[in-house]
């Protein structure tokens, strides 16, 4: 079964970028991993790809349909350097 997770992957693109962009011009760096915990509907679509949706924990979802993600995104260690 193959998975579609740009929903997923813009959030998290999305969600750096604008943390970095509120840091531009300040004397701020992040040094310590950006933490994430991300809920996400599994919905099947045609042809057996299943699809992620970035969604509000108390959304209008069955609990069978929803997984909860969490992970680290660490800083660029090379901008100290």
């Amino acid at each position: 079964m193959n998975t579609n997770s740009e929903e997923l992957s813009e959030f998290i693109r999305s969600t750096i970028k604008s943390i970095r962009k509120g840091l531009e011009g300040e004397n701020f760096v992040i040094v310590e991993p950006i933490k994430f915990n991300v809920a996400v509907a599994k919905i099947k679509e045609g042809g057996g790809v299943l699809k992620l949706h970035v969604v509000d924990a108390g959304g209008k979802y069955k609990a069978e349909e929803i997984t909860k993600i969490q992970f680290e995104i660490l800083p660029d260690l090379n901008l100290f350097a």
